[in-house]
């Protein structure tokens, strides 16, 4: 495991770190959250607000290009934290994945709010299948048995794995996983926390510890998940049309280039309900700039007034494990 710097280790010490927990806006809002600027006091890298505020390595990095992920910060620069989503056009209910965001969206059940967790996900080549499963069974201190697959990849590095590792601190599978119907693919831990919100595993989903710690006693057996692929969202807030444009992933840059139907539909169809226009030039710059970030693409901007200075992430209470 890589060394975790001493901001982070600070942080850890002196406070919890909670995912990003929000009250569900009422029925026809989309949105959550709020775009949040920090002024760096001490020394860090990007990777580590990034675990920090809960958002993961390339989203922290897409929205502050000036610095390297590990670059040690300059105490006193702005840092903006990409703290605002569109929720996924999806029930709002069970776990739902969205890949191209490297993002997890869990809806507890009975509480009306809203976790959502940065994730790390396969790498080019080995993507996470699309679609509906469920939770199997969960477990702490799993062991791993490594796929035929991984053990290959490592082979030819010269490194033999063991048929079964069991729990510990060198299981990358960490203290905690989530198994689902589809075989080999899991949401699981990582000892490698500064890989969240990257591409790096073998299809698995990748969490912080202290993110799936928190999430782990809401989940039950037969949760529903839902796997996506969407890197265009599209929603509605407080009056205003909202864009928000990831990076597709590599191997289907070209898929999604020629597929912007879904979201044009969904933008007008909200243009149409509520009656506000469409800024296509708003539109135009929303794509080209990819910011991962929900873009005001209605005639009337007032994204300033969801600027605001980071504060502590809301807490969920403390809830016994789910059968």
């Amino acid at each position: 495991m890589k060394k975790i710097s001493l901001i982070l280790l600070s942080f850890i010490i002196n406070q919890s770190l909670h995912a990003l927990v929000f009250d569900l806006p009422s029925a026809g809002q989309d949105l959550v959250g709020q775009i949040q600027v920090i002024i760096t006091k001490q020394k860090g890298t990007l990777s580590d607000l990034g675990m920090i505020y809960d958002v993961g390595r390339d989203p922290i990095k897409t929205v502050n290009p000036l610095f390297k992920p590990d670059q040690i910060l300059p105490i006193g620069v702005p840092v903006v934290i990409p703290s605002r989503f569109i929720l996924p056009n999806y029930p709002r209910h069970g776990i739902i994945v969205n890949l191209s965001a490297m993002r997890l969206y869990y809806y507890p059940p009975g509480q009306h709010k809203v976790m959502i967790y940065p994730i790390g996900i396969g790498r080019a080549g080995h993507m996470t299948p699309l679609g509906k499963t469920y939770v199997t069974y969960k477990l702490k201190d799993p062991p791993w048995i490594p796929p035929q697959s991984i053990r290959d990849f490592n082979k030819k590095r010269g490194i033999i794995l063991p048929r079964v590792i069991r729990g510990g601190p060198d299981n990358p599978l960490g203290k905690r996983a989530i198994y689902l119907k589809i075989p080999e693919y899991l949401i699981h831990a990582s000892n490698f926390p500064q890989s969240i919100g990257s591409r790096g595993s073998f299809g698995c989903m990748r969490m912080m510890e202290w993110d799936i710690e928190q999430m782990f006693p809401y989940v039950a057996k037969h949760t529903p998940v839902m796997i996506i692929e969407q890197p265009y969202l599209a929603g509605w807030s407080n009056g205003q049309l909202y864009l928000e444009i990831h990076k597709p992933l590599a191997e289907n840059q070209f898929k999604f280039a020629r597929n912007l139907l879904p979201v044009l539909k969904t933008l007008l169809r909200l243009s149409f309900r509520h009656h506000v226009a469409i800024d296509w030039h708003k539109v135009t710059l929303a794509m080209q700039n990819m910011s991962g970030m929900p873009t005001v693409i209605s005639d009337t901007d007032v994204q300033s007034s969801f600027l605001q200075l980071a504060k502590a992430p809301l807490r969920l209470p403390v809830m016994k494990d789910l059968a």
